[in-house]
C-alpha cells in the first residue's frame, strides 16, 4: 500500500506532535508550580485543588515540533509545512496569542485589553495575505467576492473562534478532545477536496498535541491548558478554516467548519445572550455553560465529557457527509441540526429549572419548623394560591 506524500506529512506531524506533547507537558506542570501560575478552586470551578495553567505552552511547542517534522522518512529532509507568507503570518500572530494567554493566566488581564490584542494578532495575519477572499454561493459555480468585507470578515471569524474554544474549556479534557475531533474532521475535508496541504499539516499537529496533552488533562486533570492553550487552539482552528474550507468552490464544504465547531459556537452564543438578558457583562464567567448543565442533570465529570465527545463526533460525521451532497440539502441539513440543537438546549434548561424548583421546595419543607397541633385546635390556613410554584433558583 502506497501512502501519498500528503498523508505521510499528516501522519508524521500527528505522531511527532503527540510524542512531543507527552514529553513536554510534565515540564509545563513544573513551570506552572515554579512561577505560581495556578488555577485555584472557586465556587464557579469544578476542581477542588490548585492546578497548573501552563499546559498550553506544552501544546504550542509540541505543535511547532509537529509542523517542523520531516515531511517523509528519508532524504532529502524537508519540513512537513511549506513556508509561505500566510504560514509566517500565522506563526507570528499565534505567538502573540500564546504570550497574551500566558500573561492572562498569570496576571488576569482585562477582557478589553485581551480583545484588543486578539484583533491586533488577527490583523497581522491579514497583512501577511491570509483573507477570506470569496465565498461560494448556493448555486453551483457561483462565488461572491467579499470586497471591502474581506478583512473585517476574516478578523471577526478568527477572533470569534479563538474565544469559542476558551468558552468550553471548563471540564477536564473537554476543550482538547473537542479540538481533536474538529481538527480531524477538517483534515478529512481538506484531504478529500484537495484543498490546503499546509492546513492539513497544521491541523494534524494540533490534533497530535492535544492527544498527547490529554494524557495529563483528562479527568482527574494534573494540569490545565489555560487561556494560553485554549486561545491558541481556537486561533489555529479559525486560521486553518480560512486556509482550507473557506477557499473551496463548493458551498457545502464552506459550511463544514460551522458544523464541526457547532458545540463551541452554540455555547458561546448562548452564554453571551444569557448574560446580556440578565444585564451581566458578556465577559463575566458563570456556571451555566453547556458542560455545567450536563453536570446538573446528574452526569459525572467523565460522563459529561464523553457525552459531549459523542455529540461532537456525530456532528463530525454529519459535516463530512454534508460535503458530499448538493448545496440546498447541505444548507437544509445545517439548519435542521441547529434547530434540533436549540430545542435540545431549551428542553435541558426546562428540566434543570424544574429540578432546581423541586429541590428548593423540598429544602424549604425540610427546613421549616413543624408545630404540633393541639387536639381540637383548628388547622392553620393555607395562604398559598392555587398552582403557585417556587421560582427556579439562580434565574431571574
Amino acid at each position: 500500500m502506497i501512502i501519498s506524500l500528503v498523508m505521510q506529512k499528516i501522519i508524521i506531524s500527528f505522531v511527532i506532535s503527540a510524542i512531543a506533547s507527552v514529553l513536554l507537558t510534565p515540564l509545563a506542570i513544573k513551570l506552572s508550580e515554579y512561577f505560581k501560575v495556578l488555577d485555584r478552586p472557586s465556587p464557579r470551578k469544578i476542581h477542588s485543588e490548585p492546578r497548573g495553567r501552563l499546559g498550553g505552552v506544552a501544546i504550542y511547542f509540541a505543535f511547532l515540533i509537529g509542523i517542523l517534522a520531516p515531511s517523509q522518512l528519508g532524504f532529502p529532509i524537508e519540513t512537513s509545512i511549506s513556508f509561505d507568507m500566510s504560514v509566517v503570518g500565522f506563526l507570528l500572530s499565534s505567538l502573540i496569542i500564546v504570550i497574551l494567554g500566558v500573561f492572562d493566566d498569570k496576571y488576569d488581564l482585562t477582557p478589553r485589553f485581551k480583545f484588543f490584542v486578539q484583533i491586533l494578532a488577527a490583523t497581522i495575519l491579514v497583512t501577511f495575505g491570509l483573507k477570506i477572499e470569496m465565498i461560494s454561493g448556493i448555486n453551483p459555480g457561483t462565488r461572491f467576492d467579499l470586497g471591502v468585507f474581506k478583512i473585517p470578515a476574516t478578523i471577526f471569524w478568527v477572533v470569534a473562534i479563538t474565544n469559542m474554544i476558551n468558552f468550553i474549556d471548563g471540564l477536564d479534557g473537554l476543550a482538547a478532545g473537542i479540538t481533536v475531533i474538529a481538527s480531524l474532521t477538517l483534515i478529512i475535508i481538506n484531504y478529500l477536496d484537495k484543498l490546503s496541504i499546509n492546513s492539513c499539516v497544521m491541523l494534524a499537529s494540533t490534533a497530535g498535541a492535544c492527544v498527547g496533552f490529554l494524557k495529563y488533562n483528562f479527568h482527574p486533570a494534573k494540569v490545565f491548558m489555560g487561556d494560553g492553550g485554549a486561545t491558541f487552539l481556537g486561533f489555529t482552528l479559525g486560521v486553518t478554516s480560512v486556509m482550507g474550507a473557506f477557499k473551496s468552490a463548493t458551498f457545502a464544504i464552506v459550511l463544514v467548519p460551522f458544523l464541526a465547531l457547532l458545540i463551541p459556537i452554540f455555547d458561546m452564543i448562548y452564554a453571551i445572550l444569557r448574560r446580556i438578558t440578565r444585564e451581566i457583562p458578556p465577559h463575566i464567567a458563570d456556571k451555566e455553560h453547556l458542560h455545567h448543565q450536563f453536570l446538573e442533570l446528574g452526569l459525572s465529570h467523565k460522563q459529561a465529557v464523553i457525552v459531549l465527545y459523542i455529540i461532537a463526533l456525530s456532528l463530525s460525521f454529519f459535516s463530512i457527509g454534508m460535503s458530499k451532497i448538493n448545496n440546498i440539502k447541505a444548507m437544509f441539513l445545517l439548519l435542521l441540526i441547529c434547530l434540533l440543537f436549540i430545542i435540545g438546549m431549551i428542553r435541558m434548561r426546562h428540566i434543570i429549572n424544574a429540578n432546581r424548583s423541586a429541590a428548593a421546595k423540598k429544602l424549604m419543607e425540610d427546613g421549616a419548623p413543624k408545630k404540633e397541633i393541639e387536639p381540637g385546635a383548628p388547622k392553620p390556613e393555607d395562604k398559598s394560591g392555587p398552582g403557585e410554584e417556587i421560582p427556579p433558583a439562580g434565574d431571574k
